[in-house]
C-alpha cells in the first residue's frame, strides 16, 4: 500500500513537472514572438552617437525604410555625447547625406530610432566613419518654450491690459444700448418714436414713389411715358443749336458783332467821339458859364 501511494504521488510530481515545463517554454515562446528577436543569425553592431537622446531607451526599435531592423542595445554617456550601440538584423549601406533620428512613436513617450540610408546615388561610407545623429526635435519641449514665450508676450506687451480694455468698452457700450442711449439704443430701446418716425418716413417716399409712378409733378412728367416734355427740350436744344450755328457764321446782328471786326471798330470808333466830345463839353463849361454872368450884368 506504501508503495502504490509513493507512485501515485511520484506521478503526481512528474505531472507538474511536465506542466511547468510547458508553461515555461510557452512564455518563451510568446516572448521571443512579441519581441520579434532573432535570436539566431548574424547581429551587426551600429554605432551612432547623439547630442541628445530625448528619452531613448535599451530595447527601443530602429527603423530603416519604415520596417523594424534591430534594436537599441546600449546606451553610454561620454564627453563628446551618448554613444549610442544598435544591433541589427541585417547589414545596412550607410551613404553620403545620411540621417539617423529619433522620433516619437506615441504621446506616450515612446522612441525609436530612424535610419535614412542617404541617396541611392551617393558614394557609400566607409566602416571606420563615425556616425553622428541628428538632434531630435522634442514637441512637447517645443510647445512648452512656445507657451511660455507667448504668455511673456501677453504679459509684458500690454496684450491682456488691451483685451481688458477692449472688454471695458464693450461693456459700457452694452450698458448704453440697454439704457437706450444713442442712435443705436434709441433703435433697440422701448420707445417707438424713432420707429414711428421711420415709418412715417417710408410711407411718405412710398407715396412721392407713387406720384412719379402716375407722372404727377414734375419730376413725374420727366419719368413718364409721355414724352412731350421731351420733345420740346429736344426743340429747344434744337433751336439754340441753330442760333449757335447762325451766330458761329457771322449771320443776324449778334453774329456779325461776333464774327465782323469792322462792326467792333466802329463802336469802338464811335465811343472815342462821344468821349472826346464830354471832355471838349467839360473844358469849354466854364469860360461859357463866365461870359453869360458878365453879359447878364448888362
Amino acid at each position: 500500500m506504501k508503495q502504490a501511494g509513493y507512485s501515485d504521488e511520484l506521478k503526481m510530481e512528474v505531472v507538474v513537472g511536465a506542466f511547468m515545463v510547458m508553461v515555461f517554454l510557452g512564455l518563451g515562446y510568446f516572448t521571443i514572438i512579441l519581441s520579434r528577436d532573432k535570436w539566431f543569425g548574424d547581429k551587426h553592431n551600429l554605432t551612432v552617437t547623439f547630442q541628445h537622446v530625448m528619452g531613448l531607451r535599451e530595447g527601443d526599435n530602429v527603423v530603416a525604410r519604415g520596417m523594424p531592423v534591430g534594436k537599441v542595445k546600449t546606451l553610454t554617456l561620454e564627453n563628446d555625447g551618448v554613444h549610442i550601440v544598435a544591433s541589427l538584423d541585417q547589414q545596412l549601406h550607410l551613404r553620403e547625406k545620411y540621417r539617423i533620428t529619433i522620433v516619437s512613436t506615441s504621446m506616450l513617450g515612446g522612441r525609436q530610432m530612424e535610419i535614412d540610408e542617404g541617396p541611392a546615388s551617393g558614394p557609400e561610407l566607409k566602416d571606420d566613419v563615425p556616425l553622428v545623429g541628428e538632434t531630435p526635435i522634442d514637441l512637447l519641449a517645443d510647445a512648452g518654450e512656445v507657451m511660455s514665450e507667448l504668455k511673456k508676450g501677453l504679459t509684458t506687451g500690454g496684450v491682456i491690459s488691451n483685451v481688458q480694455n477692449i472688454a471695458s468698452q464693450l461693456s459700457d457700450v452694452s450698458t448704453r444700448l440697454n439704457s437706450g442711449k444713442g442712435t443705436l439704443g434709441k433703435l433697440l430701446s422701448e420707445d417707438d418714436t424713432l420707429y414711428k418716425d421711420l415709418a412715417s418716413t417710408v410711407a411718405s417716399l412710398k407715396d412721392v414713389a407713387e406720384r412719379v409712378n402716375k407722372g404727377e409733378g414734375t419730376l413725374g412728367k420727366l419719368l413718364s411715358s409721355d414724352d412731350k416734355l421731351y420733345q420740346d427740350l429736344s426743340s429747344a436744344v434744337a433751336s439754340l443749336k441753330s442760333i449757335a450755328a447762325q451766330i458761329d457764321n457771322g449771320e443776324g446782328t449778334i453774329g456779325k458783332l461776333v464774327k465782323d471786326d469792322t462792326v467792333y471798330e466802329e463802336v469802338k470808333k464811335a465811343i472815342g467821339e462821344v468821349r472826346s466830345t464830354i471832355d471838349d463839353y467839360r473844358e469849354t463849361a466854364p469860360v461859357v458859364t463866365f461870359t453869360s454872368i458878365f453879359f447878364g450884368a448888362f
